[in-house]
């Protein structure tokens, strides 16, 4: 329910109203007259009051809290807000003239995009191109190039590129001519919001009677805030029915999650599972989308960035698909209307894995974006 507000006109006009119904002989409340200005300013703080109430309710309750104010209404539970994580991708590290000179690329060296967002290198010890002898990645005369992983160097979404978009060194480095990422950068995520919050602590509470399946899913969630998973029970990852075991399919956003990510959910998921139960952590099999599809634009119209702008947002829908989740054939169409930028004439010979219909996938799957051809034509041409 919410509270009965007033403004401050509203509380001078009825403390006049008052005063004047009390005492009749009273009648000049004029602009300026002392009775006036008596209830002006009781009005006045009557208005102070009511703001002091505003700020008690905001944050007695979670719902009617915002930022440090719920985190420390959480905090009193032992809750705390999820930070963000930085994206993470691999980088090709190319020479003009690799035959001249080997070139050695150490921890720490800089990478970037057009826009400033700047990348690390990590280490990687399975990486074919380190060197335990000198820590650094090495690329040897003749070879052209070699990929190194990379870090962004700020946690959340600024860190998400599309392929190609780290294309210069931010450190120089003597044998490397040119950087760029192959595949785009997918996994960055913001810190969790308020409304994200706000949504888990229920979960978080119910998670506190462990050896449940809130507790299963409050232990995934709370790893970190990109993930989409599956909880199959009664099968193993290769699935057979196992009775007392069950499998969780874990994403990030990339469709092949590290090692190290699925280790961190085994260990959250252990710690809250019954005892005697086993269980598995997997990433998800990858079914890929073709799309492929006609938009006739108006003549005039630049085609190419209407391409671009289409392309873009069915990638990114469809790579925003949870573990499990299939992807609806009449999205398309929508997507495109939505995001051309201009204004679309017809859209034709839509597609999805060469067919018209929906594509489902199945628990162990998650859906991302392959090649997604879109043909753009100006009417009358």
């Amino acid at each position: 329910m919410s509270l009965p507000l007033r403004t401050y006109a509203a509380l001078v006009a009825q403390s006049v109203a008052a005063t004047q119904g009390a005492c009749a002989s009273l009648l000049d409340m004029a602009v300026g007259t002392p009775l006036r200005a008596i209830m002006e300013s009781v009005s006045g703080t009557g208005l102070w009051l009511q703001y002091i109430a505003l700020l008690i309710l905001s944050r007695s309750r979670l719902a009617t809290s915002n930022g440090t104010d719920a985190d420390s209404w959480v905090a009193d539970f032992g809750m705390s807000r999820m930070p963000g994580t930085a994206a993470t991708g691999e980088v090709t590290l190319t020479s003009f003239q690799p035959d001249q000179q080997s070139a050695s690329v150490a921890v720490g060296v800089l990478v970037r995009t057009v826009a400033g967002v700047n990348y690390t290198v990590t280490e990687d010890t399975s990486n074919p191109a380190w060197s335990a002898a000198t820590g650094a990645y090495v690329r040897p005369a003749g070879t052209g190039s070699i990929t190194v992983p990379v870090e962004c160097q700020v946690s959340g979404s600024t860190g998400n590129v599309a392929a190609g978009a780290i294309c210069l060194l931010g450190t120089s480095i003597a044998g490397i001519d040119t950087v760029t990422n192959a595949v785009a950068l997918v996994n960055g995520s913001d810190g969790e919001t308020d409304a994200q919050l706000k949504a888990r602590f229920p979960d978080w509470l119910a998670a506190k009677a462990t050896a449940s399946n809130a507790a299963i899913e409050n232990a995934i969630a709370g790893v970190q805030t990109n993930l989409t998973y599956e909880i199959i029970n009664c099968e193993a990852p290769d699935g057979t029915f196992r009775p007392g075991y069950f499998t969780v399919v874990v994403d990030d956003g990339t469709g092949t999650p590290s090692a190290d990510l699925l280790a961190s959910v085994y260990t959250a998921i252990d710690a809250v599972k019954a005892e005697g139960v086993g269980f598995a952590v997997i990433g998800p099999i990858e079914l890929l989308a073709t799309v492929s599809m006609t938009v006739t634009v108006a003549a005039g119209t630049d085609t190419a960035t209407v391409q671009t702008n289409i392309q873009n947002a069915i990638t990114a829908d469809i790579d925003a698909q949870k573990v499990g989740a299939g992807y609806a054939y009449s999205r398309l169409p929508v997507v495109a209307y939505n995001n051309a930028g201009v204004d679309i004439v017809s859209i034709t010979n839509v597609l999805l894995n060469g067919a018209q219909s929906d594509l489902a996938a199945a628990t162990k799957q998650v859906i991302r974006a392959g090649s997604v051809a879109v043909t753009v034509v100006e009417a009358g041409s």
